[in-house]
């Protein structure tokens, strides 16, 4: 039987983090996971491990995953690497050019035996952008937690809306501001989450929008929970776990057709999707069908579940895929 350690954050509330704690639920007693985020500890860690392990999985990205990738192919053990987002592509959407961050995302795709994408969206969107190294990307689309949270939006006297992502120019929270602004209803309100960056100052000058910069994940839950339309506009997303909590929490969704996560639900129709990000009358049309007629949105539920993906994960580590 093959020995495996995971690497990745297991502590946050990150999209990656929420990912490691629920595979953890299921492999806890197959594989070796490391408590800590503290990066001296994981390293030493990871060495007193890596004698008596076989594979090794990298969760995310980091500078140190870049180090330890190449650490552990040294010692010629099978590697793999749970890709959450493309770097190259966030820092090319900002504008920013980190030559060291490039040079260590490279690092690891590269000495990666197989980079496991968390949806068949982003796996062939890498592949397509990584040609030369294509053969590499496979996919695991992540799992969603099922359980249902009663909405108590009933007990508001506005029509709400939440998005997360704050101010990110990448969530493209401002469009659907001006979307808003555009139906002069009243009785809107506009929940938004996340940092400022570089549109949150704008957002917050609405006078229908709750800005919070941070929220604990059990507080955000509770906003999804009072609210009657999920929003997410985003440019590109790997896959949208949040959009699987607004789901659970009793939200009716309007999402960008460049997201993961929308090829699985079941009766997701051209109502449901944003398909140019920037029409701002598009999204004004869309949320006002919403207003009139909401729907609950589905999944199967079974084929969803951690513990399946979990099993998924573990036979491909394990080589039996």
């Amino acid at each position: 039987m093959k020995k495996i350690y995971f690497i990745g954050d297991v502590k946050g509330n990150t999209g990656p983090a929420i990912v490691n704690k629920s595979y953890r639920l299921f492999l806890d007693n197959e594989v070796f996971f490391c408590n800590s985020n503290n990066k001296i500890y994981r390293v030493f860690h990871l060495l007193i491990h890596l004698l008596i392990i076989d594979v090794v999985i990298l969760s995310g990205f980091s500078k140190l995953n870049s180090y330890l990738i190449t650490l552990s192919k040294k010692l010629n053990k099978k590697t793999f690497y749970l890709m959450h987002g493309y770097i190259y592509d966030e820092l090319m959407f900002k504008k920013v050019n980190n030559i060291k961050v490039l040079l260590a995302e490279n690092r690891i795709l590269q000495k990666s035996d197989k980079i496991i994408c968390v949806s068949s969206f982003f796996c062939n969107y890498m592949q397509k952008e990584k040609t030369e190294i294509k053969d590499k990307f496979i996919y695991i689309n992540s799992g969603i937690d099922t359980k249902k949270i009663e909405n108590t939006n009933y007990k508001n006297n506005y029509y709400t809306i939440i998005s997360v992502g704050g101010g990110r120019r990448q969530k493209n929270n401002l469009k659907v501001c001006q979307a808003i602004q555009e139906l002069k209803a009243g009785k809107i309100r506009y929940i938004v989450i996340g940092n400022e960056e570089l549109d949150g100052e704008e957002i917050k000058k609405y006078t229908f929008v709750e800005y919070f910069e941070s929220l604990p994940h059990e507080e955000v839950i509770e906003k999804m929970c009072q609210s009657n339309l999920y929003i997410q506009n985003s440019y590109f997303e790997t896959f949208g776990l949040s959009i699987a909590e607004a789901v659970n929490c009793g939200c009716d969704i309007l999402i960008s057709q460049n997201i993961g996560i929308k090829d699985l639900f079941e009766n997701i129709d051209k109502n449901d999707i944003i398909f140019d990000n920037n029409n701002v009358s598009e999204i004004k049309q869309k949320i006002l069908l919403k207003m009139k007629s909401s729907k609950e949105i589905v999944y199967d539920s079974s084929e969803c579940s951690w513990k399946n993906r979990s099993e998924e994960l573990l036979r491909i580590l394990r080589g039996e895929d």
